[in-house]
Formats: structure tokens, C-alpha cells, sequence
């Protein structure tokens, strides 16, 4: 018997970080966002992945699409990362970690993730027809205990917001005898006051929540998770308030032709499971850029429940650096990217 939804239950043992010595941190600012803090004879900077992520879950494949929060030339946008050939998955929050007066590279956990997954569950990123419900669960833990390893280094106080996780992962996939799923996992943390300014920062277990199937009698049509989180009613109304409001920039592109029209009317009214992934695949090209900021980086991926993963929408290769300098250096023209460091009075 296929079980239609899955008990996330965490069994972690205690993280218990022993600090021997240190001495006392301050705040420096590499650019004005930039969060840095040293401790001893290391800096951290931690540098963001801002944006949002919009998922469908079609009759015959899963869509994912994922945008940057920013339209700045330079900004990096939430990458896909391919996790075997019927997983995908965004990571947003804190990406990338540097230690500015060290010569080795920035950590990017976004590259890692891909590796993190792969070991967690043992595939080598093939399909694995007997997938477990533990599995999200693996995926879970392997990536905590990477961020806990990083997040050691972080003594000074982090100011997020009260439903800000530090990090968020997003999967998406198709389940053998189950079917298509989504998840979003959140990793949170708590810091305790040590004296002189040096916080002690842990990083909870993540928190689980299953986006696709919905629960019972809920509606199957267009999710979207952002980062950081915002409050709908307030922020920017995500695409299927716009389609239920029938908002001028979408009419023309959802009705472009009649399948395409009954698949997005399929999938604004709870039953996305009915429409056809080539249309809505359509429709969100034209869509997403229509209602986002000019030059927002857009790029989307689906998992074909027959024949696997594939892009519909690829990021660009990274050009090479310049003769003489070493990838990833920064320069004094180098744009300012989103870090823990909020801005005075935002």
C-alpha cells in the first residue's frame, strides 16, 4: 500500500560546539551588505541567494522554475541543481561562505548540494525505483550537518527575521510509485550570548514541509517559495494570485492558444494535475518574465515522469576571469550581492 503523504520524524544527536578560545569580533563591511565578522585569524563573510522559485505539477511531468530577487547586472540567481534523473533542487539563503584574507575559495554550498544529496542517499544521481520515505529525511540531515560544520564560525550576532530560516531548500521530483512530490526544508538558528559581544550560533534541526501532494481536498496548482520569506498580503502577489485576479500582463500569454488556456485554467482551479507540463512549460516562460523585474534571470527544469530530468531553460556558463586573475576574485567593480547584512533602516 502507497501511503499518500510522508511523517518526517528527525532522530539528531546533540551538537554540542566546544569553543576553547577567542577573543573578542567586530562587524567589517567588505561592500555595504556585506556580513563579516573576525575571530581570531579568520573572517566569515556569508553572501545570500535571494529569490524565488515557482513549482507545477503537471499530468505527465513536475515544472520548476527559479528567479533571482534582483534585476542588478552581476546578482547570482538561485541555481537548479540536477540530484538524480527524477530530482531537482534550489537551495536559497546562505550560499556562499568566504574567508576574505584567505586564499582558498569561497565555500558555495549550492555546488555542494548536488554531492550532499548523492552521498546522503547513496544513488551516484541515478534513478533509484526503490525510494524510501526516509529519503527527504537523509537529504534533510546531510545538508545540517554541512551548515553546522560552516555556521561554527559565525560569532556575531545574525539578525533575521522571525520566519527567516538561514537556509532553504527546495526539492522536486517524481517518486516511483508514488508520484510527483515537493518539499521545502528549512534550516533555522538559534544563538546564545557568550559575553563580550560573541554569540554561540547552532543551527536547529530543519523543519519539513511538504508543498506537493497537498493535504486532502486541498488544491494541486502553482506553489512558490521565496527567500526571504514574505508575507503574500503585503509583498509582491506570487503568480497565482495574479492568475485569480486575472491580471493584464498574463491574459494574453494564457490564452495564447486552447490548450494552452485550459491547461493554466486546469491548474488555477486545484486541478494542475490534469493539464498538459508542455503548455504550462509555455506559459511559463512567457509568464514569469512578464511579471517580474527587467533582467531578472529566469531558469526552469522539469522532471518528464517517463524520461527524466531536463532543462527547458539552462543557465548560462560563467565566463572565464579575465587574463591574469583567479576565478571568483573579487574586484573593486564587483556588484554588491545580498548577504546576511541588512542594510541601516530596512
Amino acid at each position: 500500500m502507497v501511503t499518500r503523504h510522508r511523517n518526517i520524524r528527525v532522530s539528531v544527536p546533540s551538537f554540542v560546539l566546544l569553543l576553547s578560545a577567542f577573543i573578542c569580533v567586530h562587524l567589517w563591511f567588505l561592500t555595504p551588505f556585506t556580513f563579516a565578522q573576525e575571530a581570531s585569524d579568520q573572517e566569515v563573510a556569508v553572501n545570500l541567494s535571494e529569490g524565488r522559485v515557482v513549482i507545477c505539477a503537471a499530468r505527465d511531468g513536475i515544472i520548476l522554475a527559479a528567479m533571482d530577487a534582483h534585476g542588478e547586472s552581476g546578482s547570482q540567481p538561485p541555481a537548479i541543481a540536477i540530484l538524480s534523473a527524477e530530482r531537482m533542487g534550489v537551495m536559497l539563503g546562505a550560499v556562499e561562505w568566504v574567508q576574505p584574507d584567505s586564499k582558498d575559495q569561497p565555500t558555495r554550498l549550492d555546488d555542494e548540494f548536488k554531492r550532499l544529496v548523492a552521498a546522503a542517499l547513496n544513488t551516484g544521481g541515478q534513478k533509484d525505483n526503490a525510494f524510501r520515505a526516509s529519503d527527504i529525511e537523509s537529504i534533510g540531515i546531510a545538508v545540517l550537518e554541512r551548515i553546522r560544520v560552516l555556521a561554527a564560525a559565525l560569532h556575531h550576532k545574525i539578525n533575521l527575521g522571525e520566519d527567516e530560516p538561514l537556509i532553504r531548500v527546495v526539492l522536486a521530483g517524481y517518486v516511483r510509485d508514488y508520484g510527483p512530490e515537493a518539499w521545502a526544508i528549512d534550516y533555522r538558528i538559534k544563538q546564545d550570548a557568550l559575553g563580550n559581544d560573541i554569540w554561540r550560533t547552532r543551527v536547529l534541526r530543519p523543519s519539513y514541509n511538504q508543498l506537493y501532494p497537498p493535504e486532502k481536498g486541498k488544491p494541486k496548482t502553482f506553489m512558490e517559495v521565496r527567500y526571504p520569506p514574505e508575507n503574500r498580503a503585503k509583498g509582491d502577489p506570487e503568480l497565482l494570485d495574479l492568475l485569480q485576479q486575472n491580471d493584464s500582463r498574463l491574459v494574453k500569454i494564457r490564452a495564447a492558444n486552447e490548450i494552452q488556456a485550459k491547461s493554466v485554467t486546469l491548474a488555477v482551479e486545484g486541478q494542475s494535475q490534469k493539464s498538459e507540463a508542455a503548455s504550462i512549460v509555455n506559459f511559463l516562460k512567457d509568464a514569469l518574465p512578464a511579471i517580474s523585474v527587467p533582467q531578472t534571470k529566469l531558469t526552469m527544469a522539469m522532471v518528464d515522469y517517463d524520461g527524466g530530468f531536463k532543462w527547458i531553460l539552462e543557465p548560462p556558463k560563467a565566463p572565464p576571469p579575465p587574463p591574469g586573475e583567479k576565478p571568483n576574485e573579487k574586484t573593486p567593480e564587483e556588484p554588491e550581492r545580498p548577504t546576511l547584512r541588512r542594510k541601516s533602516g530596512s
